[in-house]
């Protein structure tokens, strides 16, 4: 075998943004407004002891930031959720999500350790599951993936595995 170190130009460089990515179940929706309810709830009940503790001059420099955050951490959810968008190709998987910040994640199947199945009280009940793939480095390269139906996730789950066995195996036969 000979060594070959042949000159890559840009055009022969697959493009990630052509590729048609998928959406979240639609139920997914009902997990996020959910989790925004509970992040307003909290932020007014906060508000609303604040307003009793604290001497009445200084209270509303305390309770307008509170009510601020609050509300823009219960709606930015809501706004972002469509934003969340998986892939599968033949070697990796991507996942991009982001309103103001978008990421992109590339995630080559060789990179993966193990995959697991998550559901919380009301997913599960909405039969929904987060699909969570950790990889060889660190956190901050694991892919997370929610609102799968649980059946989809248990599908790509499946094949994921079945994917990282036979790099396994092709990787041991090449040495």
């Amino acid at each position: 075998m000979v060594f070959e170190n042949t000159l890559i130009e840009l055009d022969e460089i697959p493009q990630y943004q052509e590729i048609t990515f998928s959406g979240l179940h639609n139920n997914y929706k009902k997990i996020v407004v959910l989790n925004s309810l509970f992040t307003l709830v909290l932020g007014i009940a906060i508000c609303i002891a604040l307003f009793f503790l604290i001497d009445e001059i200084e209270k509303f420099y305390a309770i307008v930031p509170i009510l601020i955050i609050s509300a823009l951490m219960a709606f930015f959810p809501l706004l972002s959720y469509k934003k969340k968008k998986y892939a599968f190709r033949k070697h990796d998987v991507l996942f991009k999500k982001g309103l103001i910040f978008k990421t992109t994640h590339i995630s080559p199947y060789i990179r993966l350790q193990h995959v697991v199945i998550k559901q919380g009280w009301y997913a599960k009940k909405l039969g929904l599951a987060t699909l969570v793939m950790y990889t060889a480095a660190n956190n901050f390269s694991d892919i997370s993936i929610p609102g799968l139906t649980l059946e989809e996730a248990e599908r790509w789950k499946s094949f994921l595995m079945n994917r990282i066995q036979e790099l396994s195996d092709e990787s041991e036969n090449q040495v």
